[in-house]
């Protein structure tokens, strides 16, 4: 039930180019840096409308700046950070370097997942509606390689959103590159069950994936 009403990619937000945006943050090109990106908490003015559920935790992050998105994200990244070495995250998740005060509020950096050229790389959501460029085996396979990634480390990621899956080339054909982690630790359900036990953690994962490997079939038939 969202109504989009902030920024799109390509606006400008404070002077920084935007490269993407939800419901309550906005991910902009960091101008110090531009191999790096900053996401910030949207104004209320320019976030999309949500449910109840969703209405409530944006009361409690307004309350308690510590329960929003990016230091979710950021608890997301030093969970995992503090398992994994660094060469096996990068394979398929963004780096995340820490929030930061700016002159517009705090910030999440993050490094950006750039093609050679250091242009964007797409998001699977991109290459299925907006640009294909890939047939469905190809990006499936890639969903696969990424859901034996998660459950071989045992990394509960369940939001496989095909909006924050980004698709850069790879040997095997492509892989995919996840720049939202934070549904690791701040998930939608009350009682969150898969997040306590592997068993249904591994279930869900496998939900969620065979979930995306539809909406690529559907979305580019054979």
């Amino acid at each position: 039930m969202s109504t989009q009403s902030g920024p799109r990619p390509g606006d400008a937000w404070q002077h920084m180019t935007v490269i993407g945006c939800g419901a309550n943050r906005v991910c902009v090109i960091d101008r110090r840096n531009t191999r790096q990106c900053l996401k910030f908490m949207l104004p209320a003015g320019q976030r999309s409308r949500v449910g109840l559920r969703q209405r409530l935790q944006r009361w409690r992050a307004a309350r308690k700046p510590q329960h929003d998105e990016n230091h979710a994200e950021l608890r997301a990244w030093l969970q995992l950070s503090a398992r994994l070495p660094a060469s096996e995250l990068q394979a398929h998740m963004a780096t995340v370097l820490g929030i930061l005060p700016t002159a517009y509020g705090p910030a999440l950096c993050c490094e950006r997942i750039t093609l050679a050229d250091g242009t964007p790389a797409p998001s699977l959501y991109a290459l299925l509606f907006e640009q294909p460029q890939y047939p469905a085996q190809v990006l499936c396979a890639a969903v696969d390689a990424f859901e034996d990634w998660l459950l071989r480390h045992r990394i509960a990621l369940f939001d496989l959103n095909a909006g924050n899956l980004l698709v850069l080339p790879s040997d095997a054909g492509v892989r995919l590159v996840c720049v939202d982690a934070k549904s690791i630790v701040a998930g939608k359900e009350l009682v969150p069950l898969a997040r306590w036990f592997n068993t249904l953690a591994r279930r869900k994962i496998r939900r969620r994936a065979q979930r995306l490997r539809e909406r690529i079939r559907a979305a580019l038939p054979a």
